[in-house]
């Protein structure tokens, strides 16, 4: 029988353990709500805000921060558990602190962003309003911040708030998904998803990344879904998710479909599904390869290296720029370069590669990756890959630094970026394959 001085001490123990993520918010929600209030008397949200497309700050911020409070408050009504609702407000007021605080030092930083073209775009007279299409993600963003105008003001801090809805809703759809693989809830997942720097901060911004994510959390909880509970509904999940991508950057249909066909493939389904399922997603998949070539303008292989070549190099530009001499048009080059540019898309930059403040803690973000990299190659065991997600996740996260290792070499800051689609199930899988495992001691 245990004592009753070890369950006591359990019970606070556990306890603790509950109320550290919401503490250390709480904590963090004090301090920056004293920054805040200093920026809004000393009246430096002018002075920071000066790169951004608006001439009236204080009002443009007052509307950001009444939505971003209207935003929060709806949280309540969601169609989610009571008990994950608590952990989302708490989330949700550091997002906004971020997007209202320290996203004013960013852009402080740089007086050229994407952010202020699509808040900017959409509202000058001459903006023709067209339906979304699926070789323009840019457009298709621009349209939605159109949309955005014709139910609120037309906020620069306003739409930031409602990105950064879009990107907690990700992240939380992200842990939903954990929760059906592990078959348990654990909320310190959503804290650690939504507390990496990397994809709180992308997920924070104006601009294809949150809405770019929405869609590949969509298609992660499909997937998931679809194995664990073997439910039709989870296919249209996955299909709406991969959808949603691909409307932001058309080329990714492929990376997503490609890694769920071989996962399907090397499963033990019944032939009748397996034949299905290979018909639909070989239509989907063909559909997104067509796409790609007709708007490179691709007819051959050759074609397609030299395009390959050129595009990869329209991103050599900026001060964390790289030149690569390999030629890509040379089929043994390209299959050289692939492993270094798949562990820049993933790994890089690292600390001292990027000199700057960004730079830097990108760096030191990426010294934790390359650490979990590290105990999931000492810990991984074949039967691991056993499981079909993981199987799936592992194909993902090959295909997609395959196919951005010719971008990502190139530019380091657009790297950080562009591996905000992958984090979430990159960390997700380091993390697994990296878990300690219990030993069975045999008597």
């Amino acid at each position: 029988m245990t004592p009753p001085t070890i369950n006591v001490f359990v019970k606070i123990t556990n306890y603790r353990i509950q109320k550290t993520p919401q503490l250390i918010s709480q904590i963090f929600l004090g301090f920056a709500g004293i920054g805040v209030l200093f920026l809004l008397i000393t009246n430096s949200i002018i002075t920071l805000g000066q790169n951004i497309p608006q001439t009236n700050l204080l009002w443009d911020y007052t509307i950001g921060l009444l939505w971003s409070i209207a935003l929060g408050v709806s949280i309540l009504i969601w169609p989610v558990p009571s008990k994950d609702k608590a952990a989302l407000l708490s989330l949700w007021l550091v997002k906004s602190l971020v997007a209202l605080g320290f996203m004013l030092v960013f852009e402080a930083y740089y007086s050229s962003l994407d952010s202020y073209f699509y808040f900017d775009t959409p509202r000058q007279p001459d903006f023709n309003w067209t339906n979304f299409t699926i070789t323009d993600g840019t457009g298709n963003i621009l349209r939605l911040v159109w949309l955005h105008y014709q139910f609120l003001p037309e906020s620069y801090h306003a739409l930031k708030a409602s990105f950064s809805m879009i990107g907690l809703v990700a992240i939380y759809i992200f842990y939903r998904a954990v929760v059906i693989f592990l078959k348990k809830e654990k909320i310190s997942v959503l804290y650690g998803l939504a507390f990496f720097p990397s994809i709180l901060f992308w997920t924070s911004i104006i601009g294809k990344e949150p809405t770019a994510l929405l869609g590949i959390s969509l298609y992660t909880y499909g997937m998931i879904g679809w194995h664990r509970r073997n439910q039709w509904c989870y296919l249209w999940i996955l299909g709406v998710g991969a959808v949603i991508a691909t409307f932001i950057r058309f080329w990714i249909s492929p990376i997503l479909l490609i890694p769920v066909i071989m996962t399907f493939i090397l499963q033990k389904h019944s032939t009748f599904t397996k034949v299905i399922l290979s018909i639909l997603i070989g239509i989907a998949l063909s559909f997104g390869i067509i796409r790609v070539q007709k708007f490179f303008n691709i007819a051959s292989l050759q074609e397609l290296l030299i395009s390959l070549n050129i595009l990869s190099r329209l991103w050599n530009y900026g001060g964390s720029a790289q030149v690569v001499n390999t030629d890509f048009t040379q089929i043994d080059q390209l299959i050289t370069f692939i492993p270094f540019g798949a562990f820049t898309a993933l790994f890089r930059p690292l600390p001292g590669e990027v000199v700057n403040l960004f730079g830097l803690l990108a760096g030191l973000e990426n010294l934790i990756l390359l650490f979990l990299l590290s105990l999931a190659v000492l810990r991984t065991r074949w039967k691991d890959f056993k499981n079909p997600i993981v199987l799936w996740a592992t194909l993902l996260v090959v295909t997609w630094a395959t196919v951005y290792s010719f971008i990502s070499f190139q530019n380091l800051g657009a790297a950080v970026r562009f591996k905000l689609q992958i984090l979430p199930i990159l960390l997700g899988l380091l993390l697994y394959l990296g878990r300690r495992r219990k030993i069975l001691h045999r008597h």
